[in-house]
């Protein structure tokens, strides 16, 4: 299968704005930053990755976006530049966009050059499938098992990272969880991990439910986990110790509400992807619907959050 790359070049102070704009009507997205942006965010930086800077902007952001060969590329470029002409982004003479075709297969091995083994909290420590036989692990850790694929979610962003946090503090066997938006499974994964058998992965998107089954594969954990195509918790009827949804502020916004009730008396509510901005308005409306708030995290200009049914 071919996709439609679209790469934009711009400042880091729009990455918010496209990031909002682009998921609401692309397959996925990714988000480079320059090495010097990279060393400034992320702590221990030279021990968790191992980037080659030719590959990455030389300075501030560069945003991939993709569209399948289905899709109208001219209507979507056109989208695009209007919606550059009219958000209220920062330096707009220096936004540069281009297009371009690539195989899914060249997608995928790009990942190989700089996608490396790192630990993303106490024991989780993600692995591409790549470098499993040479990984020297500690007898604690907890290996994930990782080919992010079109789907992306390779744990390396700080929402994914809050997120399995949370997992590892919270998560027991008799749980019973559901993982909305799954992605590349990641989080459903971690769930496996930690002992939990009762697990679902939804996601509206069908690509990533293909990536998700192939990691849920990988990591041995594939009969315990039910995969269904969903949208958000609208049609879910069953009751759950655990709601994971690591996906935008405004989509866990609207899931709430449907949390709080697909939720078991003192089930938890561990939501992520949101901007700092959002954190109080989440908050607010989670308390409003019945939840107490457990636990904040926030990194990078994101946040976490984990509620509990009252």
């Amino acid at each position: 299968m071919k996709w439609h790359e679209v790469s934009i070049s711009t400042t880091k102070a729009n990455e918010d704005a496209f990031s909002l704009f682009l998921n609401e009507i692309a397959k996925g997205i990714s988000v480079e930053h320059s090495l010097e942006l990279l060393k400034e965010d992320v702590e221990d930086f030279d021990d968790k990755y191992r980037l080659d800077p030719d590959t990455l902007p030389k300075t501030d952001i560069r945003i991939l976006v993709y569209f399948d060969e289905t899709e109208d590329i001219e209507a979507r470029l056109a989208e695009i530049h209007r919606f550059m002409t009219d958000a209220g982004l920062e330096r707009k003479e220096d936004i540069h966009v281009e297009s371009s075709i690539i195989d899914e297969e060249d997608w995928e091995n790009e990942w190989k050059k700089y996608f490396h083994s790192f630990r993303v909290s106490d024991n989780f420590v993600i692995v591409p499938s790549w470098e499993i036989e040479d990984y020297e692990f500690r007898e604690d850790d907890r290996l994930i098992k990782l080919d992010p694929g079109m789907a992306f979610g390779t744990g390396d962003h700080p929402t994914t990272g809050m997120c399995l946090k949370f997992i590892e503090r919270t998560v027991r066997p008799e749980h019973k969880i559901i993982d909305v938006g799954t992605g590349s499974g990641i989080l459903t994964i971690g769930a496996h991990l930690m002992g939990a058998r009762d697990l679902k992965a939804t996601d509206i998107d069908e690509l990533s439910l293909k990536v998700a089954r192939e990691n849920f594969e990988l990591n041995e954990c594939a009969g315990d986990v039910t995969v269904e195509t969903g949208d958000l918790l609208t049609s879910e009827d069953d009751q759950y110790d655990i709601v994971i949804a690591n996906i935008l502020a405004h989509i866990i916004d609207q899931m709430i509400d449907d949390a709080f009730e697909t939720l078991k008396f003192g089930g938890v509510f561990i939501a992520s992807g949101i901007i700092t901005k959002r954190r109080d308005d989440i908050i607010q409306h989670m308390e409003a619907a019945g939840f107490n708030i457990a636990e904040v995290l926030e990194e990078n200009g994101w946040v976490s959050i984990m509620a509990r049914k009252a």
